[in-house]
């Protein structure tokens, strides 16, 4: 499709000004704007049919293609200039710079350029309107880097930003004016909006009163992908949270979030509304990493649920101490061989040892360092390690028909076994 117009509307002839008397041979001359170069017209709406550079009118003062046949003149888009002369050459008209017809948005030769352009900011900033479009990368990596939006109601329905935070730690903290509400899906973050970690990036649009996030891109895989990163469990807030920062629930909320429930997630924003909750669903299976646990939660039918193993749950599974072993009452733990030795049920020493000519010699042992023969008929048998707890027992068997034993604590670290007619000696456990 051709953009062009007619110079004339349909109708229209050339008259007399002073009397109105149609000005009959007139000669209309056409001319590139601003020049004197002659300028081709045409008969039709797709500048085919040329006209030349001048058109005469009829007795009626109405353009002609030969001086009889009426005709509609056609410019193309280029400005142009006119100049209307009598029969008798005497000018009667000049009208210079005059527009062509307008270029549609389909015509071949319309290029659109859109402009995005890329701003980055590492100090507080107050947006203003002609940053429209504009991607703002906030460098908050030396602290936090507050962005105060312009009016909603000034910039109208439709102006759009985005912004991203491009810092290596803080948060890039987007602030309103007025009390305009920043909103995401149902919630609203009243005054306030913080982007926490390197790589998330929002979209705001204004919808003539306040802001709406369009798109919201998630943090790059710095935190645990798919995982909520959790500061703390409270019930109340903190004195002095950081923007971003999210935090879990637990029974019976108060102070601001005391209109929220147990389970809920809270996020800090600042500004008048400083906290928004999200309520997990039923049995939606989210993941937390609690920090100041160092624990992992998922949300299992209504409640939020540790990751720890039990004798009815699957989950993380931690080895036990010593200290557990020998309290022997845990049930989320597991045993590794380092640790099964502590159990009450475990033998913590053992001995088997032969005498010859009066001294003693270890066959087999187990936390026994060594054996002696402190008197005639008495073996001294010391352990290596100190048992922790002061219940314990020593039991002795000999082997070999017709002998016995018996055992008695010495000291610290030392058990002596009186034999007759010793051969060997076990302890067992």
């Amino acid at each position: 499709m051709t953009d062009s117009t007619y110079v004339f509307p349909p109708g229209e002839r050339i008259t007399d000004d002073s009397t109105g008397a149609p000005i009959s041979g007139a000669t209309i001359y056409f001319y590139d704007a601003q020049t004197t170069n002659a300028k081709t017209v045409y008969a039709d709406a797709d500048l085919t049919a040329s006209l030349g550079t001048s058109v005469v009118t009829d007795s009626q003062g109405y353009p002609t293609t030969n001086g009889i046949t009426r005709t509609l003149i056609y410019v193309g888009t280029a400005p142009y200039k006119i100049v209307i002369k009598d029969s008798s050459s005497n000018t009667i008209a000049t009208h210079d710079n005059i527009p062509g017809a307008v270029v549609s948005a389909s015509s071949s030769d319309v290029a659109v350029t859109a402009s995005f352009p890329v701003v980055t900011k590492s100090l507080n900033y107050t947006v203003v309107k002609d940053d429209q479009n504009s991607l703002f990368k906030i460098n908050c990596s030396s602290g936090d880097v507050t962005l105060t939006l312009p009016s909603a109601v000034a910039m109208g329905n439709g102006w759009c930003i985005r912004v991203q935070h491009a810092g290596s730690a803080n948060q890039a903290i987007l602030a309103t004016v007025s009390s305009q509400l920043i909103s995401e899906g149902s919630k609203s973050f009243s005054t306030g909006y913080a982007l926490a970690l390197n790589g998330e990036d929002i979209e705001l649009r204004s919808d003539g009163g306040n802001w709406s996030v369009v798109s919201h891109t998630s943090p790059f895989i710095k935190v645990a992908q798919g995982i909520i990163p959790i500061t703390d469990r409270l019930s109340a807030p903190p004195v002095s949270p950081q923007h971003g920062a999210f935090y879990l629930l637990t029974s019976s909320p108060s102070g601001a979030w005391s209109t929220f429930s147990q389970h809920d997630i809270v996020q800090y924003h600042g500004g008048s509304a400083a906290w928004v909750n999200f309520t997990p669903y039923t049995d939606c299976g989210w993941f937390a990493y609690v920090a100041d646990e160092n624990l992992n939660y998922q949300f299992r039918d209504s409640a939020w649920v540790p990751e720890s193993a039990t004798n009815s749950v699957a989950g993380t599974v931690k080895t036990a101490s010593q200290a557990v072993q020998e309290t022997s009452t845990a049930t989320d733990t597991a045993v590794t061989p380092a640790t099964q030795q502590f159990h009450p049920s475990s033998p913590k020493w053992w001995l088997e040892a032969t005498v010859s000519g009066g001294t003693p010699t270890v066959v087999a042992s187990y936390n026994n360092t060594s054996i002696t023969d402190a008197n005639v008929g008495v073996l001294t048998a010391t352990i290596a390690t100190d048992f922790s707890s002061a219940n314990w027992a020593c039991h002795v068997t000999c082997r070999g028909a017709g002998h016995h034993a018996r055992a008695c604590w010495m000291g610290v670290r030392l058990v002596a076994v009186r034999r007759s007619n010793y051969r060997s000696l076990l302890h067992p456990r």
